[in-house]
């Protein structure tokens, strides 16, 4: 998954909502999916080659006819968040401002980030093996702090302490883009928007130019394509581009995607176009749907847990599966272990991602309460024809 957007806005069309459903429906299926991936094909196929009669018939039934080899069904799962961030994202930077977004962003992201690296990290030292990591002899406060950064990313040879971390990355670079041309987003979008894409290329053709740091940095680069094609539909729907320039801005950010490819840019794996395509298609039916979509609890509560469920399922599902299923039937291991991920991403919700939340937006008000009080400061822009405001401390994972 990505870093936590948050979809607590409603179409003008429908005053009685208060988030965007179809985002809320998307998210919380796409982390079940990325939860059910890795239980599938890493832990099951991977490290124990084993299987069993339910995922078999998910993959005849899904995987096969769709092509999506590689990672299964949760392939669709990443682009699906990045879209997400892409449309709901651009909003909020319009209306917080830059040094207020980066703040709320900071908070949103980092101290969930922070508690997940650290149980990772603290698993590993006792000898368990959570998802995607390069072994226990790795544990270092410098790779800890690395990895919480996400500076090993961007860093050779990376070390990588919680392998699921890598979509993080590519939120943020869409952030600092978006932060970036700010000035240029509010006056002009369609220009804001080639010079993301001017820019991915640029660093895409430099790949090789600056050492292995920035090829491992212009893979997640190229991967910014998918929030841009997210705000490429953002920007079309709510009229701040025709539709003419939405779609060929879209022709030329999936060509950009495809290109990274045939490059070689990074290990995009095979039958991932396809995903993305998926995602696409079913990102552009949830939104043309919305207005025939309820709000419902469930999907919000859902929606609300992604970002921790996404963080510390990579720990507990391989903890526990490792620690049961050679001493009990495979489907009450995957119970318990599914059991204890819920509990644990309850936990970090409740005592970590929401007051974290809660501090972020409590300061970034200090802060604008304090700069208005010292002078004048730019109002925030034109609520936009589908706004996004601030999530309640109860209400959403990559987040608002």
């Amino acid at each position: 998954m990505t870093a936590p957007v948050d979809p607590s806005a409603g179409p003008p069309s429908d005053p009685g909502k208060t988030r965007i459903v179809f985002v809320d429906i998307g998210r919380g299926i796409a982390a079940l999916l990325v939860v059910y991936t890795h239980l599938r094909v890493v832990w099951m196929h991977r490290e124990h080659g084993i299987s069993s009669p339910v995922t078999d018939a998910v993959s005849a039934a899904f995987t096969t006819p769709l092509h999506l080899v590689g990672q299964d069904l949760g392939q669709i799962s990443a682009p699906f968040f990045f879209l997400a961030s892409g449309f709901v994202i651009p909003s909020l930077v319009l209306r917080h401002g830059q040094r207020r977004f980066a703040v709320n962003r900071f908070f949103r992201i980092y101290p969930t980030l922070a508690f997940a690296v650290l149980l990772a990290a603290g698993a590993m030292l006792l000898g368990l093996h959570p998802i995607q990591t390069d072994g226990p002899g790795v544990v270092t406060p410098l790779t800890v702090l690395t990895n919480i950064t996400l500076a090993n990313y961007v860093i050779y040879p990376q070390v990588t302490l919680l392998g699921l971390t890598w979509t993080l990355v590519v939120e943020i670079i869409f952030y600092l883009l978006l932060m970036f041309l700010l000035p240029v987003l509010r006056r002009a979008t369609w220009l804001a928007i080639g010079v993301e894409l001017t820019l991915i290329e640029v660093v895409m053709m430099t790949r090789g130019a600056f050492g292995p740091s920035y090829s491992q940095f212009a893979f997640s680069m190229s991967l910014a394509t998918l929030p841009v094609i997210g705000q490429i539909i953002w920007a079309g729907y709510t009229r701040r581009i025709p539709g003419w320039v939405a779609a060929v801005y879209v022709g030329v950010a999936w060509s950009l995607f495809l290109w990274a490819k045939a490059l070689d840019v990074g290990n995009i794996e095979a039958g991932y176009p396809t995903a993305v395509t998926l995602a696409i298609l079913l990102f552009l039916f949830g939104m043309f749907a919305e207005s025939h979509l309820r709000q419902r609890p469930v999907w919000t509560w859902l929606s609300e847990r992604t970002y921790s469920i996404y963080l510390v399922h990579g720990v507990t599902v391989f903890v526990v599966l490792d620690a049961l299923y050679r001493h009990v039937p495979l489907w009450v291991a995957v119970v318990v272990a599914l059991a204890v991920t819920a509990g644990v991403a309850e936990v970090t919700y409740r005592f970590v991602e929401r007051p974290s939340r809660s501090l972020g937006r409590s300061w970034a008000g200090g802060r604008a309460g304090r700069r208005s009080r010292a002078g004048p400061v730019r109002s925030d822009p034109p609520t936009d024809p589908v706004p996004v405001r601030e999530a309640s401390p109860s209400g959403p994972g990559i987040r608002r």
